[in-house]
């Protein structure tokens, strides 16, 4: 087996995105490389030999490196496993992805890795690796709520870091950091689409369906926080205040549910909200007999 810098020959299957990063390390650990992509489900073992000894398009000491996904198919393939037991051609390097690549090609292989679905704990090492690669603070509210928008998934993760890499130089307030993570997963907010509308049965159904599924209680009262907030500015810009910055969908939405408010409704609200934080904090309530109780209080109608 080659030094682990140098790996010309890889088999990677099981999570994708653990695979993908696995790959991305191995060809930057190659240098400069010529990629050629091939997809196993569309190209044959006499494609990927043939790209494994085409000649060089450009020349010039690069290495070429062929690259094949979705390779589940090619694994049990005898001519392929004949031609590479040995290892690719000089100046060559092939890497196979898949589901669950088995048998002789991954025995074969310099390296082979299959990377189960990762641990809360695992995902938590990982978010800590990107934000830093991304060059973000690592904050432990911040790797809180990547984790529960993830929902346990890696690539979903990644693309959560990514989009928070956006604000990266720029001032994103704390309390607008949740939008980030859950506008594109509608559990969290379905209870606060119903406390922007007004509707107590809706919001009362939501919730009670977010403490079942093992949500934080407490982090829902900061979601909740939040989403008052933000109808106090969209309030304002009913009035003449600038609009944030922001999705316009997101601030479209908030501004149709500003006008079930007055003002000053809100900011008692706010006030409401405050107060009871505080009995929470001084242990006179619990967070969720909180958000029960200002439930009522927003949402008018028959419980």
């Amino acid at each position: 087996m080659e030094n682990k810098g140098t790996i010309r020959f890889g088999v990677y299957s099981g999570e994708t995105f653990l695979a993908e990063r696995a790959l991305a390390r191995r060809l930057s650990a190659l240098g400069e490389v010529e990629r050629v992509i091939l997809w196993g489900d569309e190209a044959t073992a006499a494609d990927v030999l043939e790209a494994l000894g085409t000649p060089l398009l450009f020349g010039g000491g690069a290495m070429r490196a062929v690259v094949v996904r979705r390779a589940d198919p090619l694994a049990g393939d005898q001519r392929l496993t004949a031609a590479l037991r040995g290892g690719p051609p000089e100046g060559v390097a092939v890497f196979f992805l898949g589901e669950e690549i088995k048998g002789p090609l991954a025995t074969a292989a310099d390296e082979f890795i299959h990377f189960k679905r990762p641990t809360k704990g695992e995902l938590r090492e990982l978010a800590v690796e990107l934000m830093r690669e991304a060059g973000l603070r690592v904050h432990g509210f911040v790797l809180d709520m990547l984790l529960e928008a993830c929902g346990g998934d890696a690539m979903r993760l990644a693309r959560e870091i990514e989009k928070l890499s956006l604000w990266k130089g720029g001032r994103l307030p704390r309390d607008r950091i949740p939008e980030l993570f859950y506008f594109s997963e509608p559990a969290p907010f379905g209870f606060l689409e119903g406390i922007g509308w007004r509707d107590r049965l809706s919001a009362l159904r939501e919730l009670s369906s977010l403490l079942e599924r093992g949500w934080d209680p407490t982090k829902i009262f900061f979601l909740l926080v939040s989403q008052v907030r933000a109808l106090i500015l969209a309030r304002a810009a009913l009035e003449g205040e600038p609009l944030p910055e922001g999705p316009d969908w997101l601030w479209r939405r908030r501004l149709q549910q500003a006008r079930n408010f007055r003002k000053e409704e809100l900011l008692e609200h706010l006030m409401s909200l405050q107060e009871l934080d505080l009995k929470i904090k001084q242990g006179q309530m619990d967070p969720v007999s909180a958000l029960y109780l200002f439930t009522l209080r927003v949402a008018p109608g028959p419980p």
